[in-house]
């Protein structure tokens, strides 16, 4: 059997790569990614950064494996890891799974005990989280909000039932044509909240920011750029921020 290795790579900074990660991508038969263009670019940035200290492989074979694909390119994964093929799962930045494909092949492979291994490293939210200064010690991560204005409202509106009864620390990811609206919908479910949003992390243009939705919205009017929206639902009275 080959081994499965979950392998996070970094999220906007190269030098976020661990060595353990580095060496398995230049060990693996295969990698399989969400963009074999994004992951082959990846793949020599770090060759020609590090390929000098350390001693390490070819390129292995690119493979492509998203959302479209998850379904079809399941069995050909799978029967590369039962005739002695060692895989790298990689996600185009962070840690595989994450908002991302891998649940399906991580599932199979267990189903048919083929050996599994995780790299960890950098994630967006993680990131976001530890920087943010809010309450760490229970977080509820949300990926990405619903598509879907009602859908989106209704989530909203569940989270300020629940936490009543369960406070948390709450993060989102948002793609920056979401963000004026995702703000809209907060400010109409929660009021003119504190919250705090990560942009661009690890990345030359790395921001964090904290004020209010109203204060959001103005600063980030032309929104640019990958976000991570953070915020807690007590009252302003307790907010560390206000």
């Amino acid at each position: 059997m080959g081994t499965l290795f979950i392998v996070s790579t970094p999220i906007g900074n190269l030098e976020d790569i661990t060595i353990r990660a580095l060496k398995t991508l230049f060990h693996v038969h295969f990698i399989a990614c969400e963009d074999t263009r994004v992951t082959g670019n990846l793949l020599e940035l770090l060759k020609n950064k590090y390929g000098s200290m350390m001693t390490l492989g070819d390129k292995p074979k690119l493979i492509s494996y998203h959302n479209s694909n998850e379904l079809t390119g399941l069995p050909g994964l799978i029967d590369l890891l039962e005739h002695n093929f060692d895989i790298a799962l990689v996600t185009d930045a962070g840690t595989p799974l994450i908002s991302d494909p891998g649940y399906r092949i991580l599932h199979e492979v267990y189903k048919r005990n083929i050996p599994v291994a995780v790299i960890p490293g950098t994630s967006a939210f993680l990131t976001a989280l530890t920087g943010s200064g809010l309450t760490t010690n229970i977080f509820t991560f949300l990926g990405y909000l619903p598509e879907k204005q009602l859908k989106r409202k209704v989530l909203l509106d569940c989270l300020l039932k629940s936490n009543s009864l369960f406070p948390s620390t709450y993060i989102c990811y948002v793609a920056p044509h979401k963000l004026t609206q995702t703000l809209e919908d907060m400010n109409a479910q929660y009021g003119d909240i504190y919250i705090h949003i990560g942009r661009e992390l690890t990345k030359i243009h790395e921001e964090f920011w904290q004020g209010t939705i109203a204060q959001a919205s103005q600063h980030f009017r032309s929104p640019k750029g990958e976000f991570v929206v953070l915020f807690t639902l007590q009252s302003s009275s307790d907010n560390p921020g206000q």
